[in-house]
């Protein structure tokens, strides 16, 4: 029995998620496989967030309120986002399933440890987690050699394996691609346990069920989807 997580690094709603997952961890003490998604498949820096979704400082806000997890960093580095001198952070969701899978493969058993990291380094921490430097200090975190994770970082194995499990990701989900999407995998099958941003006792309440084998029920709630947007909590229905 372990769980299936599918996340990205640039989803506001997968760092919200943290604080669940943790929880989920600290009670079953399950193995977990992480997959990374395509969130933001094509580049784009923090600057064009802000003037696509002129409201985002709000939605930041009421992410916080919601979760419970830290923006304040992230909503002044947006503030300034696109001024002169102002830091102005690139986003790409296969550029980063790169560096995961190299830590993935140096420092196994840790994945969910390390996408939470690079997750908060971004919206906790407003770092630019695409910069290797900062995929240095992921490095170090783990104990791994700086030699070791750049030389796994151009291994051709370790970059097909970050796409295929970005493909795999967007395969088992479907037409819902939504982040995150969280199952559970039990003798053989897969029981979907949440999609999006879920209160940890609604998680709880679906991962009981499926181990009584009752019918198929999820929770549902504010998700990010494969066109990189990200929308607040409303009342939706349980299938």
């Amino acid at each position: 029995m372990k769980l299936l997580y599918i996340t990205d690094v640039f989803c506001p709603w997968c760092y919200g998620f943290i604080p669940v997952m943790q929880k989920l961890q600290k009670r079953h003490a399950l193995p977990v496989r992480v997959l990374g998604g395509n969130l933001v498949e094509t580049p784009r820096r923090i600057s064009e967030m802000l003037q696509e979704h002129p409201t985002i400082l709000a939605f930041f806000e009421r992410l916080e309120h919601v979760t419970g997890q830290a923006t304040e960093r992230f909503r002044q580095l947006l503030e300034h986002a696109g001024r002169e001198g102002a830091p102005d952070w690139l986003m790409h969701s296969p550029a980063m399933n790169l560096p995961l899978a190299a830590l993935r493969s140096l420092a196994p058993g840790d994945e969910l440890a390390q996408m939470e990291a690079f997750e908060e380094g971004f919206y906790a921490e407003a770092q630019d987690v695409m910069n290797p430097s900062f995929w240095d200090l992921m490095a170090d975190r783990w104990n791994v050699s700086r030699t070791a994770f750049h030389a796994a970082l151009e291994d051709q194995d370790i970059r097909a394996r970050a796409e295929q499990d970005a493909a795999e990701a967007e395969q088992i989900m479907g037409e819902f691609c939504l982040y995150p999407t969280l199952y559970l995998e039990l003798e053989g099958e897969r029981k979907l346990l949440a999609r999006g941003y879920v209160s940890y006792e609604e998680v709880e309440a679906t991962f009981a069920a499926a181990l009584r084998d009752m019918p198929e029920t999820f929770a549902q709630g504010a998700a990010c989807d494969a066109d990189g947007c990200c929308i607040l909590p409303a009342a939706r229905p349980r299938s």
